[in-house]
């Protein structure tokens, strides 16, 4: 058994090297702010054009402004989120793709008072959208917004950052935030990636290089899933992570085990 005398002093000697409660409330701390940038493909103006990426803006007097929240005492980011997606926006969803795009944190972003913003974007189908408060702004190629009215902080610098994250996704991958509900044909799938990079893309090349990441829709006869809007047959497809599974496909998934014996000698 320790000596409760030695105990006493060991508990001494950690409490001088820790600071005092009161010391740590001497120090400045800045408000924390989650501020959200709420994304989705807005329609094509034009039967030559591509289709927008839209960004979701809300009034604040004169001026536009990202939807957000100051952090709460005890709470975490993603009950904030929670909070800005449900009292601001007027959204009760629980998103699967939510990214922190980063601390947003220049002194003078706010003049109201220190505050650094987590700021954090989603993207979703636009039929997600349709109850949300606030008004949808197409961003330009460099990734701004174009609002009517001045956008309020940096949150111009945020949207830039969200638009960068989103696009680069969607330069490797079929719709990787999942802005297509349910099955969709490669032109579908194409015009929602031109609307997101703002840009027309080679059809024959996209397909090429989309088609491997993708697993075709099947009826239940085993033939292929097809539709037509008017012209011929399209086959539909889903994107990989929007198909179930089975076991032993994820299983497959997996690294490999090594499952000899502990004892061997393993190469390298």
């Amino acid at each position: 058994m320790v000596p409760l005398g030695l105990v006493d002093c060991i508990l001494t000697h950690i409490r001088a090297k820790l600071p005092h409660v009161a010391e740590l409330n001497r120090y400045p701390r800045p408000n924390v702010a989650v501020d959200l940038a709420l994304m989705t493909v807005l329609p094509a103006e034009g039967r030559t054009a591509v289709g927008r990426l839209g960004i979701l803006l809300q009034p604040v007097d004169d001026a536009w402004a990202l939807p957000g929240r100051f952090l709460r005492p005890q709470q975490t980011m993603e009950d904030a989120v929670a909070d800005v997606l449900g009292i601001k926006v007027g959204l009760r969803i629980t998103p699967s793709r939510l990214t922190l795009l980063g601390v947003f944190d220049d002194p003078a972003r706010d003049p109201r008072a220190w505050t650094m913003s987590l700021a954090h974007a989603l993207a979703l189908p636009a039929d997600e959208l349709e109850s949300a408060q606030g008004e949808l702004v197409g961003v330009d190629l460099q990734g701004r917004p174009r609002p009517k009215r001045p956008l309020l902080y940096d949150h111009a610098d945020i949207v830039s950052a969200a638009v960068a994250a989103i696009r680069a996704r969607y330069e490797r991958r079929p719709d990787p935030d999942g802005l297509l509900a349910g099955p969709f044909t490669l032109a579908e799938l194409r015009a929602v990636h031109e609307a997101v990079l703002g840009e027309p893309l080679l059809r024959d090349t996209f397909n090429r290089r989309m088609t491997p990441h993708l697993s075709p829709v099947l009826e239940r006869d085993g033939s292929p899933a097809v539709r037509s809007s008017g012209g011929r047959p399209a086959q539909l497809y889903l994107t990989r992570q929007q198909r179930q599974l089975s076991d032993d496909e994820r299983r497959r998934l997996l690294l490999p085990r090594d499952q000899r014996p502990r004892g061997r000698t393993r190469g390298n």
